[in-house]
């Protein structure tokens, strides 16, 4: 039986759109985000049911794949990138400098012969999901400003519950972003998911030898994981909040750039055998790279919880969400 597993599973990292971790590893790193929120992270986000379901919404972009076409070859490149041994994304741009807009990154990756959807576009799904993030929780300040100062803008009884109902709804759709956005930030702990070397050595110059195995990406992520590592081994090693105090464009380049300079180890590691048959280095740096994905999610959690009290909400009446929560705005104006 385990045989048949492991074909299975070295079958599935043949193609591109192969999985991160697995769905043991996305969980713990959902999870354990979630259970290191900070208590200024809104309640509803910090409860048991909240911490699993958020675990369990991080292995969504991957249980949705093979849903048909266009779905998975629009989503499924959206999981990696693919950055070349001299730093840039395939020939084009470089990881340190990539363009502000999916639409502009596309365009440089085709002046060169490739494109986004052959690249990977990760590092636009972090900023992108984040930046949604903070949306989520701008809409939903503004909801929780609007029950304090219901008496102060002499709300009606069916004013007052509509706020309420749609306080719920961002509940559920603040949680849903998150949980879907969890599994991307995940993806980039992986060192495999920011390589062109995602799945043996493949592409380029290989003087080390290292294996050229389809299958490798599987038995790091996933095999590994669900034999060796614990949640009480990733919970252990989660590093203090670190503030970036930098835009959400220049923290996806860092922490790219971070598991990207970890592809040599990784390959060193399968090359020993302590992959096949884990060490204490080699369990030590995986539940690193998990731990450092879970610790990543809070941080970024805990960065756009505090941004998003400098949103603006609205489109022809914008205001701003320091005027919602002081009362100096009334939220039935906003559109």
């Amino acid at each position: 039986m385990r045989k048949m597993i492991i074909a299975a599973l070295i079958l599935a990292s043949s193609h591109t759109g192969a999985m991160a971790w697995g769905p043991v590893g996305h969980r713990m790193i959902g999870e354990l985000a979630a259970k290191n929120f900070p208590s200024q992270i809104p309640a509803f986000l910090r409860t048991p049911q909240a911490q699993f379901e958020i675990g369990q919404l991080a292995r969504e972009p991957d249980i949705s794949k093979n849903a048909g076409q266009p779905h998975d070859a629009d989503l499924d490149p959206g999981h990696y990138v693919n950055v070349s041994d001299d730093g840039t994304i395939r020939g084009g741009p470089k990881l340190s400098d990539l363009p502000p807009t999916r639409r502009d990154y596309d365009t440089a990756l085709r002046a060169v012969g490739t494109n986004q959807y052959a690249a990977g576009y990760l590092p636009y799904n972090l900023i992108g999901g984040y930046q949604q993030l903070v949306k989520d929780f701008a809409i939903l300040r503004m909801t929780l400003a609007a029950g304090k100062y219901a008496k102060t803008f002499s709300m009606t009884v069916a004013e007052r519950r509509r706020f309420d109902r749609e306080r719920n709804l961002r509940e559920m759709l603040t949680l849903r972003d998150l949980g879907w956005w969890a599994h991307f930030v995940g993806d980039t702990a992986n060192p495999m998911h920011a390589t062109i070397h995602h799945n043996g050595w493949g592409d380029g110059p290989n003087p080390q030898g290292f294996t050229t195995a389809r299958g490798t990406h599987a038995k790091f992520e996933e095999l590994f994981v669900n034999a060796n590592v614990t949640d009480a081994d990733v919970a252990a090693r989660l590093r203090p909040y670190r503030a970036c105090a930098c835009t959400i464009a220049q923290r996806t380049h860092d922490y790219i750039a971070a598991s990207w300079a970890l592809v040599l180890p990784t390959y060193e590691f399968e090359k020993s055998g302590a992959i096949d048959q884990a060490t204490p280095e080699s369990k030590a740096f995986v539940v690193e790279r998990l731990a450092e994905g879970a610790s990543q999610l809070r941080d970024l959690v805990t960065d756009a919880w505090q941004e998003s009290a400098k949103s603006t909400l609205g489109y022809r009446n914008p205001m701003t969400v320091a005027d919602l929560e002081s009362g100096k705005a009334d939220p039935r104006e906003l559109n």
